[in-house]
């Protein structure tokens, strides 16, 4: 992952003050390559790196930059830029640029708020859940865009509608699909409905799409 961050000397404000950054809720960035994970709560850096050993320092007050927060401590520099971000593994988009330094090593991801990429067509996913139900172990199951069409399975019976993305939203044509009668269609029923309505597109993390269609109307899926 190339990401171009600002030289962190570039990025302080001439005097500024040390203060906590507005929210308390828990940042939190990623990056690839080796894999990694970054969480900024109340009170404490971590960084996880994958297969590796913690390393957490007590939080200490945000650097306010010209680009986005800096965070200094023995072991964990993190300097954040607000300028969107995306994960080249998974493909999802992020508020933030992230590079953080451990121990003299230097890692660079995308952190923040996950954001709708700009288009879904050409993306292939594998469904995880529907309506909270977990995904049976056989069958085929998965939702694919293209251009300006939906072709999924739900275990049983092949189905596609025509879609119009709007930011956030799917607006889906009617839902066409083969008619075979299999033993147990309930999950593929549940899944036909939601894909059926208006679709708000919920980013949960790398790589992790939910297709809401309201409260308890959901498909999760992970990108292929």
């Amino acid at each position: 992952m190339k990401l171009w961050l600002a030289p962190l000397s570039a990025l302080l404000l001439s005097g500024c003050l040390t203060y906590p950054p507005p929210s308390s809720a828990p940042y939190r960035a990623v990056g690839q390559e080796p894999g990694w994970t970054l969480v900024i709560d109340e009170r404490d850096l971590t960084f996880i790196p994958a297969g590796g050993q913690p390393v957490r320092q007590p939080r200490p007050q945000a650097i306010i930059g010209i680009a986005g927060e800096i965070y200094q401590t023995p072991r964990i520099g993190v300097n954040i830029v607000h300028a969107q971000c995306t994960d080249v593994m998974s493909g999802q988009g992020y508020r933030d640029r992230v590079q953080v330094d451990v121990d003299g090593r230097r890692f660079n991801g995308c952190g923040g708020d996950p954001v709708a990429p700009s288009g879904l067509a050409g993306t292939n996913w594998r469904v995880e859940a529907v309506n909270g139900r977990v995904t049976p172990p056989q069958g085929q199951y998965y939702v694919q865009f293209e251009a300006d069409r939906i072709g999924a399975k739900f275990g049983c019976n092949g189905m596609g509608a025509n879609y119009q993305q709007e930011g956030d939203s799917i607006l889906p044509g009617p839902v066409m699909g083969t008619k075979m009668a299999c033993p147990d269609m309930s999950f593929e029923i549940a899944a036909g409905q939601v894909l059926s309505q208006p679709l708000r597109l919920i980013w949960t993390g790398p790589g992790d799409l939910r297709l809401s269609s309201g409260p308890q109307r959901t498909i999760d899926l992970v990108r292929r």
